[in-house]
């Protein structure tokens, strides 16, 4: 996608007015003129999702949108794989559409899911069910909204679980993995490590920062002084040559 302003016509402006229209139902006519009221939208878009609101979409805009520009469709260099875990009972059967409905409340940044052309919100680019499905969820192309200051070149990796099933304030966590959930992380860390031989760790979301907000204070809802409830780096630093 190209950067484009006020006065610009054509068809990025087009897809730019049907992106907005789908993450912010802006109700924008979708003609690729970039008037008044496309402006509009767009600088209430970039003022939510913490992006200098401007009125022009430039790579950054675009990148939070889910589209890639000549600025950020470089290859990213992956260099670790980081699990997580839903903070969920053991046996929920939690769903991809749940993670989704959270991080976009929570205002995660938006990917166009190359499935069914949908703005999503998930930030790990796999999700791993109860019955060992895989769910690929950000393509990995994508920058990852899922460990700060580690997303850039990182792959996400969530399981459903984490807590046990007499958990009442989200505290009592688990190792909940279910034989085929182990299965499944195995193999799918196995094959990313062959199609990233960049990667040099296996980790998980408790080895990196504690304070996702990074104002110093641990929130109620910043489950990683746990997640994902097993000692990753132990488990599989056989798989990790050199």
């Amino acid at each position: 996608m190209t950067t484009i302003k006020k006065g610009i016509n054509g068809a990025d402006v087009k897809t730019l007015q049907q992106a907005l229209n789908k993450v912010g139902n802006y109700g924008l006519r979708e003609d690729g003129i970039f008037g008044l009221k496309t402006e509009v939208a767009l600088k209430d878009y970039q003022k939510k999702y913490g992006l200098t609101p401007d009125g022009i979409a430039g790579a950054k805009t675009w990148s939070k949108l889910g589209y890639s520009t000549s600025e950020v469709a470089k290859p990213r260099r992956i260099e670790e794989i980081i699990l997580h875990c839903t903070a969920t009972k053991d046996g929920v059967d939690y769903t991809s559409n749940s993670i989704n409905a959270a991080h976009k409340a929570r205002k995660f940044s938006t990917y166009v899911d190359p499935k069914n052309g949908e703005v999503k919100y998930i930030g790990y680019h796999f999700y791993i069910r109860l019955d060992g499905t895989i769910e690929e969820c950000r393509p990995i192309n994508v920058r990852g909204c899922h460990a700060v200051n580690h997303n850039a070149n990182s792959i996400g990796i969530c399981y459903a679980g984490g807590l046990d099933k007499t958990d009442t304030n989200g505290t009592k966590i688990k190792d909940t993995r279910t034989t085929a959930q182990k299965e499944a992380i195995l193999t799918l860390c196995k094959r990313l490590l062959t199609e990233y031989p960049t990667i040099k760790r296996i980790i998980g979301h408790r080895d990196t920062s504690p304070d996702l907000n990074g104002n110093g204070v641990i929130e109620p809802f910043e489950f990683i002084k746990g997640c994902p409830c097993f000692d990753a780096i132990t488990e599989y630093k056989h798989l990790i040559k050199g």
